[in-house]
């Protein structure tokens, strides 16, 4: 009857000519599980579960399913759950053409969801620290800001924003930190060069530049042969430079360390604790020239210290608040 076939939100009739949505939902009643589906008005549907897009702050998309329920479908932060964005937003790429071949991972039955760390997807970047998605279409108050890195279109949301690292000066606090994580929790050095072979003085002496991502590049392209040379899956964020000094040993200096700049201050740190490890394993003379690790295993050992950098190194922080547009 036209008049018991009610919207499970707003409980008014619907018009069997209308589009109808369902939401079906799984309990358990003696020993067996019931499926049950509620229908729903197109705009209820919306309404009742209210996930809206990041980017144009519309409601997301929903897609009729082969036995009468239906799913919201999106493009999904794989860090900030709240982050979710259409996927009309990133169509008429290459990138995106490719991705739409497969299937959506099925989160429950009434989700159609991909996961992605692209920087930049379509027309809608992301932002450098966090890659969040940027709300293009919405209010400009929301806009990303852009760390001024010439043509590369590099952007920082307002959370990263606020403690964005800009200045090699500005690292160096950074640095001294990431010096005391070394010496204090993990023990590899200290102000004499007895323990280890690498003393703190010898780390603390290294340059240490922030440059731009086309410096950084360039850089790379010049000195690397490391496990991330010429691949173009990895983003640089940080460089180790070094030299072979005298022609009889096996003596090996490091001349700087390169980070990129325009992070947030943890990131940045964590970029400059990976490289403090590169720069610990050329010094230390038992991985010297000849003897040193296989790329790979260093390039572990360094992931390695920059995750338990950011677990004990860093400064305890405030979790008071729940506002996902603020640094954490």
């Amino acid at each position: 009857h036209f008049d018991c076939f009610k919207c499970h939100e707003c409980k008014l009739p619907i018009d069997p000519k209308s589009q109808t949505l369902y939401f079906s939902s799984a309990r358990k009643q003696e020993g067996h599980i019931k499926q049950e589906q509620y229908p729903f008005h197109k705009s209820c549907y919306d309404q009742h579960f209210g996930w809206k897009c990041v980017v144009c702050e519309q409601t997301l998309p929903t897609v009729a399913m082969n036995n009468g329920s239906t799913k919201f479908e999106y493009l999904k932060h794989p860090f900030f759950d709240k982050e979710r964005m259409c996927p009309h937003h990133a169509r008429g790429t290459r990138r995106r053409q490719e991705q739409e071949t497969q299937q959506f991972r099925q989160e429950d039955d009434n989700i159609g969801v991909t996961t992605t760390e692209e920087t930049e997807i379509g027309e809608i970047r992301r932002c450098a620290g966090c890659h969040r998605f940027e709300p293009k279409f919405a209010s400009s108050s929301k806009h990303f800001v852009d760390v001024g890195d010439s043509d590369t279109g590099r952007c920082v949301c307002l959370a990263c924003c606020r403690t964005l690292v800009t200045t090699s000066d500005e690292a160096i606090p950074l640095w001294e930190r990431v010096l005391n994580f070394f010496e204090g929790p993990l023990g590899l050095i200290t102000d004499e060069d007895s323990i280890s072979g690498v003393s703190r003085q010898s780390l603390k002496s290294i340059p240490v530049i922030l440059v731009g991502l086309n410096a950084l590049n360039d850089n790379m392209k010049k000195h690397s042969d490391g496990v991330h040379h010429k691949s173009s899956q990895i983003m640089t964020r940080g460089l180790c430079l070094s030299e072979f000094c005298g022609h009889t040993t096996e003596s090996v200096a490091v001349t700087a360390i390169l980070c990129l700049s325009g992070l947030p201050a943890d990131l940045t740190a964590s970029i400059l604790a990976h490289e403090c490890c590169h720069a610990f394993l050329k010094l230390h003379p038992n991985f010297r020239y000849g003897k040193h690790l296989p790329l790979m295993v260093e390039e572990g050992l360094c992931q390695l210290v920059a995750f338990l950098f950011l677990n004990d190194g860093l400064e305890s922080c405030d979790t008071s608040t729940e506002d996902d547009n603020t640094p954490s």
